[in-house]
């Protein structure tokens, strides 16, 4: 999309207030509530903003009064609305209070509706999933798996969208635009099936076994041919339906084999 508009304006913010601002982020939902929801971690989040933009009492309740009003999105792209409104806030003016309550009211939709099935339907699942398979092939690293599967790429959206939102300002969107969160999503539901068809398999074989869980060797290439077979079946488009339960009876028939 072509820019119609232009943010560029000198800097205010120094580099620590930019990061208490970030920091307080990871706040936002801690006075959450029903009837303005995020708003109070979000004027939490700002306070540094403010004590530095304002000039008086006045102008400070002002400020506060503004980012007050009902906000609700991801806990994981607010960061980049926050950084976004820092910026109207730096740069807008006398319209700089209208513009950002525009702002935030025009993203917080869009944002939610990208964040809610990457983070909460694709990377937790993913996370939890892959921790348990880990934990089931004796691997000392599921915990760090479970961890970092969803951290990694959460703290990394978090932290550049609000870089990206402080330098672009209105035109933040368009960092996430270039990332294509719905492709990546559609992705990562798919290796959550693989994952959970390949423990399912894990559990059922000690199961009728009457055994622990299989030697690491067999473990390794299972799931490697497993995975390997996943998105083979995903690159042919065969029915997201059918993969699970194809994917069952392959693995037990290729542990079968390498055991």
């Amino acid at each position: 999309m072509i820019r119609q508009g232009n943010d560029e304006a000198q800097t205010f913010m120094t580099r620590p207030s930019l990061i208490q601002v970030f920091v307080r982020s990871f706040l936002i939902q801690a006075s959450f509530n029903y009837w303005r929801m995020q708003n109070l971690g979000f004027a939490f989040s700002m306070i540094p903003v403010i004590r530095h933009l304002s000039h008086g009492q006045r102008e400070v309740s002002e400020h506060v009064d503004r980012h007050l009003r009902r906000f609700h999105t991801h806990p994981c792209m607010a960061p980049s609305i926050l950084g976004s409104v820092v910026r109207i806030e730096e740069t807008g003016g006398s319209s700089a209070g209208p513009d950002a309550i525009a702002l935030k009211e025009s993203l917080m939709g869009p944002y939610a509706a990208l964040g809610d099935p990457l983070f909460w339907g694709g990377l937790r699942p993913l996370s939890s999933v892959s921790g348990v398979l880990l934990v089931a092939l004796g691997m000392m690293a599921a915990p760090w798996c479970l961890l970092g599967l969803y951290n990694v790429p959460s703290l990394w959206i978090r932290w550049k969208g609000f870089q990206e939102g402080y330098k672009r300002g209105r035109w933040a969107f368009e960092f996430f635009q270039t990332l294509d969160l719905t492709r990546w999503t559609a992705w990562i539901r798919w290796v959550v099936l693989a994952v959970l068809a390949m423990l399912g398999a894990i559990l059922a074989k000690a199961s009728l076994h009457h055994e622990g869980m299989f030697s690491l060797p067999a473990g390794y290439v299972s799931v490697l041919a497993f995975l390997l077979a996943v998105f083979w079946f995903m690159r042919r488009g065969v029915p997201r339906f059918w993969i699970p339960y194809g994917m069952f009876v392959l693995f037990l028939f290729v542990q079968a084999v390498v055991s």
